[in-house]
């Protein structure tokens, strides 16, 4: 308001005063009567001492003047200032009796106005008379007997009661001093006029500090009220408790919530608080534990420390949290205060979900992520130890199961597996499930005979039969090992060779086990007889190339195939694929094998409907050759197809090529019109520059990264970030090796554009694929699937079209 400021501004006293002048309408409302209250206490007790003092005062004057008796004005006012101190002190005892204080309060402030009044009154009548029946030399004894007086009304009580006294005391004062002193008074005037208002200033500081005082007592007495409700209901509500200690750590206050919990007696939770959590259970063996007693034994404060405690036969985990108190001037250790609560469930969720990220969930053991940090750890420390040992376990005969009693009573068989498999090492051991029926052993030791005798025990445990609800099931396995650090010196060449002795293991009739031998493979491809045979078997015929159908994940439909071509050796049975191709590519074989699949893949899709494409693998060596996209268009032209239907998938290794010719070539066949992919992504070799570089459209997931997929907590969110990558760079996605439909409902909530493996299609021949694709459409690629006669190997249910529609 324009005036306000104005008029604050002419009376800067008054601002300045104000603090001096706090009576109750000062006071918040909800503490007007406690104040009120506090204040008539704090008179009531004074009076006990006030009253003999005044009355004493009053008496010794009269023996000054003893001949003032003989006055009967000075009998009746001494009288009456005896009557008035006995009815301060009367209405004093009354007050502190009173049971209800509250409805007593506004009669006795009044009747205490009025004592404290007449008392004033009086004391001013008797002095003057004093003052003016005695001598000269008296006078000097009246005026400090009137000075004491005044300043007493300072701590006569609350303003209210100090003015009721302190008003007629002065006038009557001032009267005496200057109408009965003698000559030259002035001085004495001046002295008393000063000192008088001194003590005006007085009783209103000292009002305004009896309220605040007062007033901070109240709230914080309102807050520690407010605090020990509060401290009820968490008690009594709360799953928490309070604990206390004294200097010696001993509990204190026990709350019957701790007792509680504790399943102990309340009377019973005595002692120090170590043994009251502990016992004899007490050891720093226990991190969290040792934690906790650090803090107790160097004074800290500690925060959520979960430490395992025995509550009755039960293990149980508590959180502790506490500080130190110190009291005194010399700030001396006093005991702690904090609060505990039981948080058993949630630590074990925690347990569990930290399990869950390592193990696998179907049976227990180790997951990949787990066992390869067990080998990593195991051959940072082969210094100090004698060796270990890696087994590669596949099952034999395990895809059966699966096909003739179903994925449920496989989830069975692999479980009692990873049981058996426990049962045959020791703790220090670790046994792993790597994915699918794929396990993995890692033997804390590097001597090959006690290797082998695990080798042999597993065997016979996985061979005997398995029982289920009447059902009999009998399997095998066979078993790679990899001694370190004789075979390896990194996770991944003990895996590699561990595979490859594996692989002879099978091809040696299966149910057995053999140790890693490098000369094996290393003449198996430097075999020159093996590298003759091979150029016989490309010229004659003897690869043969079987296609693995791709499966659009939303539609289940049928949207592509890839060719892989095999050797099976007569005398040798199946020579692995990276072994014989790797034997072309040193013996200038690979691009006529290259050309033979080529061929087999165009004449398949000249038999598949429009928008089915092949998709055939280009080792580096062909991507090197400057004849490859001339060879390419030639055979396109003659087969008279669209070159989009050919799909060529390059490994990643191809990429680390900094040769011009191969991203050259490569670039030369999306200009043909193929299609490009990179195959096998995230086996190591992978750059983000490439797939900014080199053109692609399609990006293929490796299986290593699927087989666990629904068991492996860490592989989720790889995979998914796989596809979003690939998506953001505008390529499809395919996923390579996906083996249940838990795996392909994954990938497919993932954003995962396509799959291929056993939970879809095994590897066919050319006769065998058209046979299955047969059954649901014509050779115009149009007819209406037939649901009866659908294949248990290719679930590709569609309610109407062609299951190869080339929308798909």
């Amino acid at each position: 308001m324009p005036g306000q400021g104005d008029r604050t501004e002419r009376i800067p006293l008054l601002r300045k005063l104000g603090p001096l002048l706090i009576t109750s309408r000062a006071i918040p409302d909800q503490y007007v009567d406690s104040v009120r209250m506090r204040h008539l206490d704090s008179w009531a007790r004074q009076s006990f001492v006030m009253v003999p003092a005044g009355v004493l005062v009053a008496l010794a004057l009269v023996f000054q003047q003893p001949h003032a008796l003989e006055h009967g004005l000075f009998l009746l006012c001494l009288g009456a200032l005896v009557f008035a101190y006995g009815a301060n002190l009367v209405i004093a005892q009354r007050w502190l009796s009173s049971p209800d204080q509250l409805a007593t309060m506004g009669s006795t402030r009044r009747w205490l106005f009025i004592a404290r009044l007449t008392l004033g009154i009086f004391w001013a009548i008797y002095l003057n008379l004093v003052m003016r029946s005695g001598a000269p030399h008296v006078a000097t004894l009246i005026v400090g007997v009137e000075v004491a007086l005044v300043a007493s009304t300072v701590i006569g009580g609350p303003m209210t009661y100090a003015f009721a006294v302190w008003w007629p005391l002065t006038l009557g004062t001032l009267a005496s001093v200057a109408y009965h002193s003698p000559a030259g008074s002035l001085p004495i005037v001046v002295c008393v006029v000063i000192y008088t208002l001194y003590t005006l200033y007085s009783i209103l500081s000292l009002n305004a500090r009896m309220i605040e005082r007062t007033l901070t007592m109240l709230r914080l007495e309102h807050t520690n009220e407010t605090i020990r409700i509060l401290l009820r209901d968490f008690e009594e509500s709360a799953s928490d408790w309070l604990w206390e200690t004294d200097a010696q750590l001993c509990l204190k206050h026990v709350s019957p919530r701790f007792a509680e919990v504790a399943h102990r007696p309340l009377e019973s939770m005595q002692g120090k608080l170590i043994d009251v959590l502990f016992g004899s259970a007490a050891s720093d063996s226990v991190a969290s534990q040792a934690r906790f007693l650090a803090c107790l034994e160097a004074r800290l404060p500690m925060r959520d420390i979960v430490v395992p405690v025995q509550v009755g036969p039960e293990r149980r985990w508590w959180s502790l949290t506490g500080k130190p108190i110190f009291d005194g001037p010399n700030g001396d250790f006093s005991g702690y205060r904090g609060v505990g609560s039981d948080v058993t469930a949630s630590h074990q969720s925690r347990e569990h979900i930290a399990f869950l990220a390592t193990h696998d969930m179907l049976t227990g053991l180790a997951n990949r992520v787990e066992f390869n940090a067990a080998v990593a750890t195991m051959l940072a420390g082969l210094k100090n130890s004698a060796g270990a040992a890696l087994l590669t376990l596949d099952l034999d005969a395990f895809k059966a199961v699966n096909d003739v009693y179903g994925h449920s009573m496989g989830d069975r068989v692999l479980r009692a597996v990873a049981h058996r498999m426990r049962a045959t090492i020791r703790d220090r051991d670790v046994v792993a499930r790597l994915g699918g029926d794929e396990f993995s052993l890692l033997l804390d030791t590097g001597d090959e005979a006690e290797v082998a005798a695990v080798a042999e025990r597993i065997i016979d445990r996985v061979a005997r039969p398995f029982k289920f609800d009447g059902v009999t099931i009998e399997i095998g396995t066979s078993v790679g090992i990899a001694i370190a650090p004789r075979d390896g010196a990194t996770p991944e060449e003990l895996y590699k060779n561990s595979d490859s002795a594996l692989y002879r293991a099978k091809a040696a009739g299966r149910g057995t086990w053999r140790i890693f031998d490098p000369r094996l493979d290393r003449n198996l491809r430097d075999d020159p007889t093996l590298q003759r045979e091979l150029r016989d078997a490309v010229a004659n015929g003897g690869l043969v190339v079987e296609f693995q159908p791709i499966i659009a994940l939303r539609s289940r439909r049928v949207v592509g195939v890839e060719a892989l071509v095999g050797w099976h050796h007569p005398e040798r049975g199946p020579i692995p694929s990276e072994t014989f191709i790797a034997i072309a590519e040193q013996n200038g074989l690979i691009g006529a094998i290259g050309t033979f699949v080529l061929s087999e893949a165009i004449d398949l899709v000249r038999q598949l409907p429009d928008g089915c494409r092949v998709c055939v693998n280009i080792s580096p060596v062909q991507l090197r050759d400057a004849r490859l996209v001339r060879d390419v268009a030639s055979l396109l032209d003659d087969a008279e197809i669209d070159p989009s239907s050919i799909e060529f998938e390059i490994t990643e290794s191809s990429m680390l090529e900094n040769d011009g010719r191969s991203h050259e070539n490569l670039r030369a066949l999306r200009l043909l019109g193929c299609r490009t992919a990179l195959d096998d992504f995230g086996a190591g070799y992978s750059s983000l520059a490439k797939l900014y570089d080199i053109p692609f459209d399609r990006l293929k997931i490796g299986r290593r990264f699927i087989a666990d997929l629904e068991s492996d907590a860490a592989n989720g969110p790889v995979v998914r970030a796989i596809i979003d990558l690939a998506h953001a760079l505008d390529l499809d996605v395919t996923a390579e090796g996906v083996s249940n439909d838990v795996q392909a409902d994954l990938l497919n909530e993932y954003g995962c554009d396509e799959a291929q493996g056993p939970e879809f299609f095994v590897p066919l021949s050319k006769e065998q694929l058209l046979q299955q694709l047969e059954r649901f459409f014509h050779k115009t690629g149009l007819a209406e699937p037939d649901p009866g006669r659908m294949s248990a190997q290719a679930p590709l249910e569609e309610a109407s079209g062609s299951p190869l529609d080339p929308r798909a």
